[in-house]
């Protein structure tokens, strides 16, 4: 049967008794069946692109997709999706809410939601990371608007005036050692160097040597957490 989650909090001394309306957390948009290693949240990916100002106008470029996540959390805010409208929440099933309520508000989200042709692309080595993206992003229902690609970060170039990159490399912490994470990203530096002046970037990374891996103090830096890991996200470019 349907499931009524009690939940609690303690607070200078007052208790609040609540119920869970959702089930699974939030961040959990119900596209990302399967990830790779160190996979970033959804809800942290579409902070990014948020933080990068992208509206869906400039092409739009993650050269370390992995699951595709920073890629289709862009495709749902160029698109101005709900988040959510693709999963389930736990209420849904309670008998004494209006089912009809549901599929009006979903009606209503998906009245608000625009068209248009993007330029939103991930490029990752790992083959098998970008069948994994290519998977999440129709379960996303953004597959006609993200192209995945196997590429190399290195090698990345765009001659378009405009654009943005955000992306979140290898941290050397888990995945990688620190001295191939920094070599990284120094070489991440010197493809940025060759874009257009007017292309944004945006990395998160933990590594506390990262701006002089990459061989320029960035304009802009913000705090942030991945899952526990503290971060900063690294903003180049016009901010």
């Amino acid at each position: 049967g349907p499931v009524y989650q009690i939940q609690f909090s303690l607070m200078k001394d007052v208790a609040s008794l609540l119920l869970d309306t959702t089930g699974p957390g939030l961040y959990k948009r119900g596209y990302r069946a399967v990830g790779v290693a160190a996979p970033l949240r959804e809800t942290l990916a579409a902070a990014l692109v948020m933080l990068s100002g992208y509206r869906g106008k400039d092409p739009f470029c993650d050269p370390f997709c992995g699951s595709g996540t920073i890629c289709i959390e862009a495709a749902l805010i160029a698109k101005n999706r709900a988040p959510g409208l693709n999963r389930t929440f736990s209420a849904q099933k309670w008998a004494w809410l209006p089912s009809q309520t549901w599929v009006d508000g979903a009606g209503e989200a998906m009245d608000l939601e625009y068209d248009g042709d993007y330029d939103i692309w991930g490029g990752d080595i790992d083959p098998g990371a970008v069948a994994i993206a290519r998977d999440n992003a129709v379960k996303a229902d953004v597959e006609d608007l993200v192209r995945f690609e196997v590429a190399d970060a290195r090698t990345f170039h765009r001659s378009d005036p405009y654009g943005r990159i955000v992306t979140n490399p290898p941290y050397g912490e888990r995945l990688m050692e620190k001295r191939e994470a920094e070599d990284l990203y120094r070489e991440l530096g010197q493809v940025w160097r060759r874009l257009p002046e007017g292309w944004r970037t945006l990395v998160l990374s933990s590594h506390t040597e990262f701006e002089r891996s990459f061989g320029r103090p960035a304009a802009k830096k913000r705090k942030l957490y991945n899952g526990m890991i503290k971060c900063d996200l690294f903003m180049y470019g016009n901010v």
